[in-house]
């Protein structure tokens, strides 16, 4: 299968995740739905173990209920970042009203598929390694369609997985990786910056040269991470906790 290259560097260069909202009255069609499921499928992953499955959710109630564990879940996060940064800077709930929730779960029994010594020293690689690439499948294949998602990496943390777990019946010997919220954006989002292809590329040895410095680290931190002012964190807002 030729697809042409320029036409799928523009898309990934294109791709953000949706912080701001989504328009809930925009329904996503369940065939749209089973594309995304199945560009995940098909994502390579060590020892052709698949690692993942995957909740798909549409009850407005359970996203709901979904969307306040994550605000609850992040009150903690907030007072570390306030007491020790000075600041809070974490992301919002814009992804409350995406139509569809997907719930990405792994099995790490996964691990019995690979050699003894793989088993003992890389399962932990390939098992996230596995479950990153399904959802990059999955984002990229929505992308390709006009759809808009997020990541929501917190869907991990010990509370918030825990509760999961309770709220939707997910069985014990499951991970929760990641809730990817699909919809339509409400605004489109804006570009981020990339670093230059040059900064980051060594050929034969590594080039200390570009080895990237405090000061450098610092001021990336301060205008292009989450920590900058100008990050957008998405729509309704986390309180700060005792608010």
């Amino acid at each position: 299968m030729n697809i042409a290259p320029q036409s799928l560097l523009e898309m990934m260069r294109h791709r953000r995740s949706s912080r701001t909202g989504f328009l809930e009255g925009k329904p996503v069609p369940d065939e749209q739905i089973s594309l995304l499921l199945e560009a995940a499928r098909s994502a390579p992953s060590g020892g052709n173990g698949q690692p993942w499955e995957f909740i798909v959710i549409r009850d407005h109630d359970m996203r709901n209920k979904i969307a306040d564990l994550y605000k609850h879940q992040l009150q903690d996060k907030i007072e570390i970042e306030r007491v020790i940064r000075g600041a809070a800077s974490v992301s919002g709930v814009g992804w409350r009203n995406a139509p569809v929730q997907i719930v990405v779960l792994g099995d790490p029994r996964v691990s019995m598929c690979y050699p003894l010594r793989t088993a003992e020293d890389k399962a932990d690689s390939h098992f996230f390694t596995g479950l990153a690439n399904a959802t990059l499948q999955l984002m990229l294949m929505a992308e390709s369609m006009g759809l808009s998602t997020q990541y929501v990496s917190d869907s991990a943390s010990p509370y918030f997985s825990l509760m999961l777990k309770h709220l939707l019946g997910i069985p014990h010997e499951l991970k929760v990786y990641h809730i990817v919220p699909v919809g339509y954006a409400d605004v489109a989002a804006v570009p981020k910056s990339r670093r230059a292809l040059e900064s980051m590329v060594h050929f034969e040895r590594y080039d200390a040269g570009k080895l990237r410095s405090v000061e450098y680290w610092q001021q990336f931190m301060e205008e292009d991470s989450i920590q900058s002012k100008s990050y957008n964190r998405g729509g309704d807002k986390i309180p700060e906790p005792g608010a």
